[in-house]
């Protein structure tokens, strides 16, 4: 396929010929005659002895250098995607240019942006985070250069020919030499598509992938890639990839890829821990550049003694210089990874993009204290913003840092827990596994160094992957779909009136399909349950019958009403909404649109919808959020969502193309999910909130009324439930809070202004009389004890509770003594020698029951057959 696909007219026209790598076997074609593909471990890389560009570049000039060269083509500048794919619900994270346009825009569902484009795609990939730092090339976040074209049937812009071309003419303009490159041959898969591909190695280094997607996953596709069948797709997509931070190393040829982009942090956290470097020192870590590419980082234990080796070094050098300034790289570079996934708005959590966040930042606590803590991570990310602040979004600094601040507060208050958990475990299964040790991360957060150090403590060897970091990453990456159950009606699309008018009460409609109690209309009023929102109920009338409509749901473009009893094919029914219910489902979702407005502008941009269900009285809206709502910010939310309702802000509703919508309005629109199809329904409340959203809203802010917050509840880590009502449901909550206040002065004898007061003050007198209460009980049990000092066997019924004569049992056991103790209330226990067996016997006397250990049972009968159990224990020890 690969011969066939990339044999261009460019290659022969230009004196490039196709070669087969002598090593790996792969093919590529090159100006000059070569035995070996030249990319690294097939050749060397070059550029570290010489850097590949007739000048240095740092990462803003070849950024810049990249998109002009670009643009001067024709090609329109596009600002960057969030590294959060909000567009998307089957991965977290970008991974690459071209998940900012899958699978809208791949498909050719929607239109790009720009045709053809040009942009810098931070990008975050998790999968090598325990490689950063140690093979001096690898990092978690990056940045994707791209040019992409998009060619339909009746609109060409380009493809293979030109892409090859642009690439070269590129790096000469860099000050490079085209007759240096190879282009190596491979096949390119990824997020449904696939496409044959151009690696461009030069210097022995991969600096761009050129890939030309053309197919698409297709169960009957005639290609066949890795077990997996694609067809043709209309969108023949140029898809190209220029590693921004690739190219930077290469004009520079510093030992590694750190010390390329993160020159001045490095240099502080060395000065910081008192490291000096020297060319000896640059040498041995040039080598683990050199050496890597050959050698897996899972092995690397041979890949320390091949760079000891090459560089005559000793394993004491490699200890005190090597390995904390690998661990200077790791930090640094995550720490990036973590200023772009923070400030782009994800909020550390245990699910989803959070989890992911987390792991970095944990990971680079671990680092940090390795070191001795010479930074706090707060600080390295605030450098960071700062440095990047022409993409990174800087007035999310405060929030990042209040977020750092408490994640590194539980990441100790675990690392502290975490002792005992092993302990436990160790305990009871003797052994601890990888499974074991994920576990431990996932649902702890215990890193697998302090897992291992406590087992091993205790005797028990524990095998940590190489890549244990990025096997965890790589499980929590992409996201699980949901799989609803769709059925499938062959029927033409219901006209939707719900849409066209909101406030539409009554209608009429032709039945078009009835079986088994559900019809389907060629156009209805009934809204059908979508996007958190409970559908409409009511009736339809037919031959002087009412037909009570229970659920109303949408199958692709089909809206199904189910109802009790048959209504026959062809015939026209009159259809009547729940109106009461119906405004009120109005009120309470366009009120959530207000409360996310409110929420944002009180606790800060970084609030995203977690999930949400409306009803009529009650409506829970979950957001992310990294610490627990205060009483204040309440009140500060209730606040700002009535200015927001008082002003009476015209709420639209209009069907936008998605790419139109996109960019005016960014990836908010998809706060409450991501709808399919080429136009979206964009809900646009002023200036306040835009969503894409397919439910019913009233045209008005004002018409919401008043809005009231309920109560709210953490419900995971890094998210908070807000329970919220709105419109005469929330004046109804109201009044019954109000009842309950006025109940309770009433019960206390006092105004119910002076509640707070009165309540306080019967609780001290309550906690006094608990105190004495609790003294005369300790009193009394001491005199108890007493009466007993000379008896060696007790059966006695006491005035006590159970939690007093647990106590007394104890006490009295733990000087040789043994028996029963029966309760007023029914309760007993049993201590010393065969408690378990005379418990049982004196439980059934008192129809109750006990458990415990065999030296002292606790248990429970019936109160009125105390005088029974007592009998029975004084038969049982020989008392009568």
């Amino acid at each position: 396929m690969l011969e066939r696909e990339l044999n261009l007219q460019f290659f022969h026209e230009n004196g490039w010929k196709r070669y087969r790598c002598k090593k790996c076997g792969s093919y590529f074609w090159s100006r000059e005659p070569r035995d070996t593909c030249t990319e690294a471990p097939c050749g060397e890389y070059k550029f570290l002895e010489e850097p590949i560009f007739n000048r240095e570049y740092s990462i803003e000039e070849m950024r810049s250098a990249f998109i002009n060269f670009f643009k001067r083509r024709g090609h329109e500048p596009i600002p960057r995607y969030p590294v959060v794919a909000r567009w998307r619900d089957d991965v977290f994270l970008v991974n690459a240019s071209i998940y900012d346009f899958q699978p809208h825009v791949t498909s050719g569902l929607a239109p790009p942006p720009a045709n053809p484009l040009v942009i810098s795609q931070p990008c975050i990939r998790m999968v090598d985070v325990d490689s950063v730092g140690k093979t001096g090339r690898h990092l978690t976040g990056f940045e994707m250069m791209a040019h992409h074209a998009f060619n339909y049937p009746d609109k060409w812009v380009y493809w293979k020919d030109e892409t090859v071309e642009y690439a070269l003419k590129l790096i000469e303009e860099l000050g490079g030499n085209a007759d240096e490159v190879v282009l190596k041959e491979h096949p390119w898969i990824g997020g449904g598509n696939a496409g044959a591909s151009f690696e461009v190695i030069y210097g022995g280094l991969e600096l761009a992938t050129l890939v030309f997607m053309n197919l698409r996953e297709d169960e009957r596709g005639e290609v066949e890639i890795d077990g997996v069948r694609y067809s043709e797709m209309p969108v023949k997509v140029v898809d190209t990839g220029y590693g921004l931070e690739r190219f930077v190393w290469a004009s520079k040829g510093t030992p590694t890829i750190y010390d390329a982009i993160y020159p001045d942090m490095i240099e502080e956290l060395m000065g910081r821990l008192n490291i000096e470097r020297n060319e000896r020192r640059d040498m041995i870590l040039k080598q683990f550049a050199l050496i890597s590419p050959r050698i897996e980082i899972e092995d690397e234990g041979t890949l320390v003694n091949e760079v000891l080796k090459a560089s005559n070094s000793s394993i004491r050098e490699y200890k005190e210089f090597i390995v904390p300034l690998q661990k200077i790289y790791a930090i640094v570079d995550y720490t990036r990874s973590l200023a772009f996934m923070l400030t782009d708005g994800i909020v550390p959590s245990n699910a989803q993009a959070g989890y992911l966040a987390r792991l970095l930042i944990r990971r680079t606590l671990k680092l940090l204290y390795d070191l001795g803590n010479p930074a706090r991570i707060g600080e390295l990310v605030e450098m960071h913003v700062h440095r990047f602040s022409d993409i990174m979004d800087t007035s999310m600094l405060p929030i990042v840092l209040e977020e750092l601040e408490l994640e590194e507060s539980r990441y100790r208050k675990t690392m502290s827990k975490g002792v005992e958990i092993v302990k436990r475990h160790v305990k009871k299964k003797g052994r601890i596994d990888v499974d074991d040790l994920i576990l431990f991360y996932d649902s702890h957060g215990l890193l697998p160094d302090i897992v291992k150090s406590v087992a091993e403590d205790l005797g028990v060897e524990v095998e940590v992957p190489r890549d244990f970091h990025g096997l965890v990453a790589s499980r929590h990456e992409r996201a699980a779909r949901k799989k609803k159950i769709e059925r499938s009606y062959d029927l033409p699309a219901t006209r939707k009136l719900y849409y066209e008018d909101p406030y539409l009460r009554e209608f009429e409609g032709d039945v078009i399909y009835s079986k088994d109690g559900e019809i389907v209309l060629d156009s209805t009023a009934f809204y059908p349950e979508g996007g958190g929102q409970p559908s409409d109920r009511g009736y339809v009338e037919y031959g002087g019958k009412q037909y009570h409509v229970k659920d109303v749901q949408k199958y692709g473009d089909v809206v199904v009403h189910f109802i009790e009893g048959h209504i026959p094919v062809g015939v026209r029914v009159r259809g009547f909404i729940d109106w009461e219910r119906r405004e009120r489902l109005m009120r309470n979702h366009t009120a959530e649109h207000v409360l996310l407005a409110a929420c944002r502008r009180v606790l800060g941009k970084h609030v995203w919808q977690h999930g949400t269900q409306k009803d009529v009285h009650e409506c829970r809206f979950d957001i992310a959020h990294y610490k627990p709502i205060t009483r204040e910010e309440i009140r500060r939310i209730e606040e700002e969502a009535m200015r927001i309702i008082t002003s009476c802000i015209p709420v639209e509703a209009k069907f936008m193309n998605r790419t139109e919508a996109e960019r005016r309005y960014g990836f908010v629109l998809y706060e409450g999910g991501i709808p399919p199809g080429r136009e979206i329904r964009v809900v646009r409340i002023g200036n306040f909130d835009v969503e894409a959203c397919g439910g019913t809203h009233v045209s008005n802010t004002g018409e919401i009324g008043f809005l009231k917050i309920m109560r709210t509840e953490r419900i995971q880590d890094g998210v908070s439930r807000i329970i919220y009502t709105s419109g005469l449901s929330a004046l109804e909550h109201t009044h019954h809070v109000e009842d309950i206040l006025h109940r309770s002065a009433e019960v206390l004898g006092v105004q119910w202004e002076k509640l707070p007061e009165s309540v306080e003050r019967f609780f001290n007198e309550w906690k006094d009389q608990r105190k004495t209460i609790d003294r005369l009980k300790r009193e009394r049990m001491e005199s108890i004890r007493r009466e007993f000092e000379d008896r060696e066997i007790i059966a006695e019924l006491l005035p006590l509770e159970m939690k007093e004569l647990a106590i007394l049992a104890r006490e009295l056991a733990s000087v040789g003594k043994r028996g029963v103790l029966i309760g007023e209330d029914g309760s007993f226990v049993v201590f010393g020698v065969n408690a378990r067996n005379i418990a049982g016997k004196i439980a059934e006397s008192m129809q109750g029951r006990g458990g415990g250990k065999n030296d002292f049972v606790q248990g429970k009968g019936k109160r009125e057959m105390v005088r029974e159990g007592l009998n029975k224990a004084r038969e049982l020890l020989g008392l009568k």
